[in-house]
């Protein structure tokens, strides 16, 4: 019953991404400000009944089992994030911090999914920093100011504060219908989350496809512009991981993504250091040792992620890698004996040239119509950087 719940709701609202980006966008507008406004309100209310005391207590440090014993790691109840790995588990200040980091790192990733979209803008330019900076911001301002309010105007213990509870929050600061108003807001932010990661996929692999990377297929636009292959690909995917377990998601995802965090970070030395002829849609106004400085914090956060966990994410995470490097590989025999065709379409940005022995592997079709329904004949919309 709830695969087949997931997999409707998730074929649902696939095709709601395949009617176009202009509607994603404007829907996902629309949910930021219902999504927002009761948490702007549970600010406002609560914020006269805060006690910044409140702010400083410690957090509990262990808690008592059946038997009376204490036991420091019952107060998070999750086998598989608390499972060992080839790193004790960290605890400190009250804090168990390999699902702590986890979860933060879970909320606050994903930027770089904008750059999917930055051959869809009419300005890249000037759109993408200034939307990166104010997203930025938002993020920062509406998750830290809530949450000290909601600490700071309520006296909730730690054990209490589990899934869902700024709901009940909520309720006992501003009333049952801000409460409601709160949960309503997560669900339908969680909607719109999907279909911003779902199209940011899609427009990836059409980018790479564009690049030569996939096969040409992965082009394909729906009479919407929409990448008709790529939505396909990332439903089946979804639905195939949609009955697993969040918590176990969780981990295993954030260091799959971790890696390749890693290596954007390094494609982004390499290109700043090796490549500076390149033209860019926006660069960091810094000097290039400043540039490469301000990589180094968020490489060893990302770094710490993939230690600090448990040896079931350590064989996802290797078993990924090496399924990664046979399609890649799959790919290259398939570009050699014409299983499939690749086209490299040289539009937007300039990409550094690649080796002899890649660029023979290309079966480049010069001859190839339209890729597909509706082919968008303005050369600017049709830029993918």
């Amino acid at each position: 019953v709830r695969f087949g719940l997931v997999g409707g709701i998730t074929i649902c609202l696939s095709l709601l991404n395949y009617t176009g980006l202009e509607i994603v966008g404007k829907a996902s507008l629309v949910v930021c400000v219902i999504a927002m406004s009761p948490f702007v309100l549970m600010t406002i209310l609560g914020a006269p009944h805060v006690v910044p005391s409140r702010w400083l207590q410690m957090p509990e440090t262990t808690s008592q089992d059946e038997d009376g014993s204490n036991n420091n790691f019952n107060l998070f109840d999750d086998d598989f994030q608390t499972s060992p790995g080839p790193l004790p588990l960290l605890q400190f200040a009250g804090i168990l911090w390999r699902p702590f980091m986890n979860n933060m790192f879970w909320n606050l990733n994903s930027f770089d999914n904008a750059a999917s979209f930055a051959g869809e803008t009419t300005d890249v330019k000037k759109t993408y920093p200034r939307g990166i900076f104010i997203g930025l911001i938002m993020t920062v301002v509406f998750y830290v100011v809530p949450l000290m309010v909601a600490v700071g105007a309520t006296d909730y213990t730690q054990s209490e504060w589990v899934d869902g509870h700024l709901g009940a929050v909520a309720v006992d600061i501003g009333g049952p219908w801000l409460g409601a108003w709160t949960i309503f807001a997560a669900g339908i932010s969680n909607l719109a989350l999907f279909e911003a990661e779902l199209s940011a996929d899609a427009f990836q692999l059409m980018g790479m496809a564009e690049r030569g990377y996939l096969p040409k297929i992965f082009q394909k636009r729906s009479r919407y512009g929409t990448p008709t292959t790529g939505i396909i690909v990332g439903t089946l995917v979804i639905i195939l991981f949609g009955c697993a377990d969040f918590g176990q998601l969780l981990e295993l995802l954030n260091a799959n993504y971790a890696v390749s965090l890693l290596m954007e970070y390094a494609a982004f030395i390499k290109l700043r250091l090796l490549h500076k002829e390149l033209e860019r849609p926006y660069r960091i106004p810094l000097q290039d040792w400043a540039a490469v400085l301000i990589a180094v914090p968020p490489c060893l956060a990302t770094i710490a992620i993939i230690l600090i966990s448990n040896w079931y994410v350590y064989i996802f995470t290797c078993a990924a890698i090496i399924f990664g490097i046979f399609l890649f590989k799959v790919g290259e025999i398939a570009k050699r004996k014409g299983w499939f065709v690749y086209e490299i379409k040289a539009r937007g940005y300039a990409m550094p040239p690649m080796d002899d022995s890649r660029e023979t592997t290309f079966d480049l079709s010069s001859s190839a119509e339209g890729n597909c329904e509706g082919e968008w004949e303005n050369g600017e919309e049709n830029r993918i950087s």
